[in-house]
């Protein structure tokens, strides 16, 4: 802004300071574009596409919350990709890895805006207890998050933590407890106009 308004800047100057704005303008476009293409491929499910945008977004100097809305996804992303039976391997590895560099950033976010970020701290939390089999611990913190979003309104976050504890709670067994939740994310999916999303909770339920 004080570029434009400085009227006492010679013509060679206000070219110089044009191509600059120019510059600036470019790239925060191409950060615009990269930021919704690494949304939308983790909407789709489309993990590599993910890592290449996120990849690419994370080595220029983001602002705090678009930083740590992609961080919060690329954590959930390598989640995904974990066999939570397993528990070993380099998908492992790195789903822990996201994690701590997620949890590092959210981690004082929440303490100043708990509705904002303490719903996606709780949700990583209880994805990494999942993944260390801490079942018990992991329903508590799923319930926490699930209550946040709800509360916050993020209507498709709320739908993402429901979607999840459903599929923890399938995966140790309590299936009456994984179709309620995926009920709740599939309700949270049709309100945020997702058919895809419908479709997909849809076929978990079956």
């Amino acid at each position: 802004i004080s570029i434009l308004i400085d009227k006492g800047k010679s013509a060679g100057s206000r070219n110089e300071n044009d191509e600059t704005l120019n510059a600036m303008y470019a790239q925060r476009c191409d950060e615009w574009v990269c930021f919704n293409k690494a949304l939308q491929s983790f909407w789709l499910g489309h993990s590599e596409r993910f890592n290449h945008y996120s990849k690419k977004l994370l080595e220029n100097q983001l602002g705090s919350h678009n930083k740590s809305t992609i961080l919060f996804y690329a954590a959930l992303n390598a989640f995904r990709g974990v066999n939570k039976d397993a528990r070993r391997g380099s998908k492992f590895t790195k789903a822990k890895v996201e994690y701590r560099e997620a949890i590092y950033v959210l981690g004082p976010l929440a303490e100043l805006s708990p509705l904002n970020y303490g719903s996606k701290v709780y949700l990583l939390q209880a994805e990494m207890l999942a993944l260390d089999r801490k079942d018990q611990e992991a329903k508590s913190l799923y319930a926490a998050a699930i209550t946040l979003f709800c509360s916050s309104g993020y209507v498709q976050e709320h739908g993402l933590a429901c979607e999840l504890a459903g599929q923890h709670y399938k995966r140790i067994g309590e299936v009456e407890t994984a179709l309620d939740f995926f009920e709740q994310s599939k309700r949270c999916y049709m309100r945020w106009g997702s058919q895809m999303k419908v479709e997909f909770i849809n076929q978990q339920i079956e």
